[in-house]
């Protein structure tokens, strides 16, 4: 259900108020008179309900129909608008004010005005409010306009020789944008897509719908194709005449090729596959490499002794981890085999034997002498070995002139000397041979 009300314009292209419907009876074109924040104000009917419904409740109603003095009121408004605007513009330039003037509106009953300037900036307009006030004796409203609106209030005709269309019938701005240029191929220059506000043309919006659909069907710019006349690279698209402008890769020349015959088969080379055959195989196999760890362990087995040495051999791998491989032994190898696993025999780890260092000038008893002298071994003799049993060493002689203190021919044997006397002396005192216990040794037997 339609709601019961009428919509009205106070002025062209400008916005729709609505208001409640009278009881008798309205049509488009007809002038009423309404009441707005501003005070009374006449206006023209643009819409009128198709049916019937309910009036909503914060619709104001209409006051009355204009009359013929409403009309001839509205008319005397218009004038001394523009002789107010006239006025502000002189005063505007000898106060030296940073904004333009647009116009001014004024109610029905001409007790207050209303006007529209821009300024890119703040700007103190207090001189002139109360110069236009002090002249024109009504109430003065000031309010900022952009760059569209001034150029709607102003009115005027654009470069393409008609009306504005934001001051004829456009009532909302529409938003623009440069690709809109770029679409329909317009020259990007300012002057030429740039109307009198200063802002992209509004009629920038009009076609680009219908541009964008028609050139969907077409290739891009720079784009490769194929025609009956051969092979191109597409320099210019008309999406308007569904043709695109190539330049064939055999003469460079350009050529208009329409929509439908983009894409068909271009003509057939006698040898396509020449160039195919004629090139040189190449073999996708390729060697394989080297491992590092195969150079390694080439390199090892050039020295037999590193390679024979244990058994075995010892290899690196990539990672540089050595592992060890058993070497199966040949036949004339003394290696022990193992009957159960075939593998060689591991052999008992050799223990390292100690070198006994022998001292200069060390003494040993051997036999005992009828002198009581001790006999001094010689580099030759072979070494004694380490341990002795007690009864070996209680019937070893100490000689007389022997003491407890080396003496400074002693060598590196001397502390081990030292020893072998301490553990003389323990044997001797409780072995079974009966020596004493003197500290001086063993007495020898004459």
């Amino acid at each position: 259900m339609a709601a019961q009300t009428i919509g009205v314009r106070f002025r062209d292209a400008s916005r729709i108020y609505h208001f409640a419907l009278p009881e008798e009876e309205m049509f488009i074109g007809e002038y009423v008179v309404v009441e707005t924040p501003r005070g009374l104000e006449m206006g023209h009917v643009v819409m009128v309900p198709d049916g019937e419904g309910e009036v909503p409740r914060d619709v104001k109603p209409i006051v009355r129909l204009a009359s013929g003095e409403d009309r001839e009121q509205a008319l005397a408004m218009v004038e001394q608008a523009e002789a107010i605007l006239r006025q502000g513009r002189q005063v505007v330039q000898q106060e030296n004010l940073d904004l333009y003037l647009a116009g001014f509106q004024i109610n029905l009953e001409g007790t207050e005005a209303t006007g529209f300037f821009h300024a890119d900036g703040h700007v103190n307009f207090l001189a002139l409010v109360d110069a236009l006030t002090n002249e024109f004796d009504l109430t003065i409203h000031m309010q900022h306009a952009g760059p569209r609106d001034r150029a709607k209030i102003v009115d005027g005709y654009d470069i393409c020789g008609l009306r504005l269309c934001c001051s004829s019938w456009m009532t909302e701005f529409p938003k623009v944008g440069i690709r809109m240029a770029k679409e329909q191929d317009l020259a990007l220059n300012p002057d030429k897509i740039s109307g009198v506000c200063g802002r992209l043309l509004c009629c920038l919006t009009f076609e680009f719908d219908v541009y964008k659909e028609m050139r969907g069907t077409l290739p891009k710019m720079g784009k490769k194709v194929s025609t009956p006349a051969g092979m191109g690279k597409v320099i210019q698209v008309n999406p308007l005449a569904q043709q695109v402008t190539i330049v064939l890769d055999d003469s460079y020349e350009r050529v208009r090729v329409p929509a439908e015959e983009i894409g068909l088969a271009v003509r057939v080379e006698e040898a396509p596959n020449q160039a195919i055959a004629e090139a040189p195989a190449e073999t996708t196999e390729k060697p394989a490499r080297r491992s590092r760890s195969r150079r390694r362990g080439r390199d090892r087995a050039r020295d037999p002794e590193e390679s024979s040495g244990g058994g075995g051999s010892r290899k690196e791998g990539p990672a540089g981890l050595r592992k060890r491989e058993t070497l199966a032994p040949s036949e004339d190898s003394d290696v022990p085999v193992d009957e159960a696993s075939g593998k060689p025999a591991e052999s008992k780890p050799r223990r390292r034997r100690r070198r006994r260092r022998r001292g200069a000038g060390s003494e040993e008893g051997v036999g005992g002498s009828d002198t009581g002298t001790a006999e001094v071994s010689s580099p030759e003799a072979p070494p004694r070995p380490e341990t002795e049993s007690p009864q070996d060493s209680s019937r070893t002689e100490r000689p007389a002139d022997a003491t407890d203190k080396p003496r400074a021919e002693d060598g590196e044997g001397a502390p081990r000397r030292r020893r072998r006397r301490r553990r003389r002396r323990r044997s001797g005192g409780t072995g079974e041979s009966g020596g004493s216990s003197d500290p001086g040794g063993s007495a020898s037997s004459e």
